[in-house]
């Protein structure tokens, strides 16, 4: 399954649970849910070679964990111990810009989302990204149009700061046609575009000035060649947004990349990627202790009811390997749907056979940097 349709069953998730949904299924499932994920047990594999590293990247899950229906005590035990990770790009809370939060505190929402956090923390899921990505169509024309995405973005940031997540994740792939096209009819489409990223920018730092905000993909490495002129064409714009965001003072951004998923050089693919960025920052002014890499993963799915591997456990081991010698902050792994789990939230499917060797060599990466956060 693409992010494309996982978003899309999310956003039918969301029409058909209730906000506050969770609330019931505390208690009544989490026994069921638990005795159906013990069976993944943890067990050391000595095939799989260990980690010699002094970096601790942080692991970071793109999807996979349900908030409406594992905001329990069962699925914070399975994603924090048996999975192993320390965080979440949590979907289904935005799917636009266009989508209000609002600002009440005392709202279902607010308090879920500030439960989900304590209750996962517990269990070592502490890093969490309020994520909102681009569904809808946004109308570039209307002034108003533009301050609504920004109050929306606030909002998202006070969500964030008052559940306790560690900020937000943009999500800047286009899942509507034409989003970051020039258009002919508006001339001054570029610099709306970046004006609307740095009041964006400033909006979240003003809101939540110690948020770490993530980007992805790494929109300015879509340069043709080598991309397709399509691809080039559709990110025309996207760019701009980035250099305008870059602007708002954030402490922290994190740019996560895309095209390190299948890289059997996933560093070297991150550090050409750092170059370009690196570039465009200096000529931005901005600081570059302020920007950070976050290269992505995918090694388990390969359609929505296929959750087999990518590749087979001896690379994912390499791959975390060579990555953490990079001293990043956090690695990250597109979960597609619910490839990381049996009988999860977006697929229904068996995890692969050699799913208990995939989490071995997650535990096993994380226990060589125990105690060297």
């Amino acid at each position: 399954m693409t992010k494309t349709q996982v978003r899309r069953f999310v956003r039918l998730l969301l029409r058909r649970v209730a906000p506050c949904s969770f609330i019931a299924l505390v208690g009544v499932a989490s026994s069921v849910i638990f005795a159906r994920r013990s069976s993944f047990a943890h067990t050391w594999s000595p095939q799989i070679s260990r980690f010699q590293t002094s970096a601790c990247p942080k692991i970071l899950m793109f999807g996979g964990v349900s908030y409406y229906t594992e905001n329990n005590e069962a699925g914070a035990k399975y994603w924090g111990e048996t999975v192993g990770v320390d965080g979440f790009f949590v979907l289904d809370l935005l799917d636009s810009w266009e989508y209000s939060v609002g600002d009440d505190e005392n709202s279902g929402k607010y308090q879920g989302l500030k439960a989900f956090q304590q209750l996962y923390s517990k269990h070592g899921v502490t890093d969490n990204f309020v994520t909102i990505g681009l569904h809808k169509p946004h109308d570039w024309k209307t002034p108003a149009a533009q301050d609504n995405a920004v109050r929306n973005l606030r909002q998202a940031a006070h969500l964030a700061r008052f559940a306790g997540f560690k900020g937000l994740a943009l999500d800047l792939e286009f899942y509507v046609q034409g989003f970051w096209i020039t258009d002919p009819t508006l001339p001054d489409k570029a610099e709306r575009v970046y004006t609307l990223g740095k009041r964006i920018g400033y909006a979240i730092w003003a809101e939540y000035p110690e948020a770490t905000v993530i980007v992805l993909p790494e929109v300015l490495n879509y340069r043709c060649p080598p991309f397709p002129q399509s691809t080039c064409d559709a990110y025309a714009l996207s760019g701009r947004f980035w250099d305008g965001l870059v602007q708002g003072h954030l402490p922290q951004v994190l740019l996560a990349t895309e095209q390190t998923y299948d890289a059997s050089q996933p560093d070297l693919v991150a550090n050409n990627v750092w170059d370009i960025y690196r570039a465009d920052l200096q000529r931005n002014g901005v600081d570059l202790n302020t920007v950070h890499m976050a290269p992505g993963l995918w090694p388990l799915g390969k359609t929505y009811t296929d959750k087999s591997a990518h590749w087979p456990p001896s690379q994912f081991a390499q791959r975390l390997q060579v990555l953490s010698r990079q001293k990043l902050p956090y690695i990250w792994i597109y979960c597609h749907g619910s490839a990381w789990e049996e009988n999860g939230a977006y697929g229904k499917g068996h995890v692969d056979p050699q799913f208990n060797q995939f989490l071995n060599v997650l535990h096993q990466f994380k226990q060589s940097c125990s105690g060297r956060r």
